[in-house]
């Protein structure tokens, strides 16, 4: 008997635990670009974890490549990036999103700007 109730307490733990972690926010996956024309073109690379990577390819010049983080608000109409600016020190800005898909093509709009996946 103290065997069948401990394994159905370890379960019932085991369960609650699982349902925890699947609600601890929402996440993406996937590269997502914008053309912003004479800016050029800003590609997000959603990983596992909270993990982003931003790269800028500017009209001119290098490609500027940032690593960083992400979490969207719970109510999924607000992302904050997390990077480290050039002193080390982490900076954060909170913008508008959405996750849109039309005529079957999925985008995320961030800040107002309509990114497109692209894998």
């Amino acid at each position: 008997m103290k065997k069948t109730v401990s394994t159905i307490l370890v379960c019932v733990l085991l369960a609650c635990t699982l349902l925890t972690l699947a609600s601890c926010g929402k996440s993406l996956s996937g590269k997502y670009e914008a053309d912003l024309s004479i800016l050029g073109t800003y590609t997000y690379e959603f990983g596992a974890f909270g993990k982003v990577t931003k790269t800028v390819d500017p009209i001119a010049g290098d490609n500027i490549v940032t690593e960083g983080k992400y979490e969207i608000n719970e109510a999924g109409d607000k992302i904050t990036f997390t990077f480290e600016n050039e002193d080390g020190v982490e900076e954060s800005e909170t913008v508008s999103f959405a996750e849109v898909t039309k005529n079957d093509v999925k985008y995320l709009e961030i800040g107002g700007v309509q990114y497109t996946k692209v894998d």
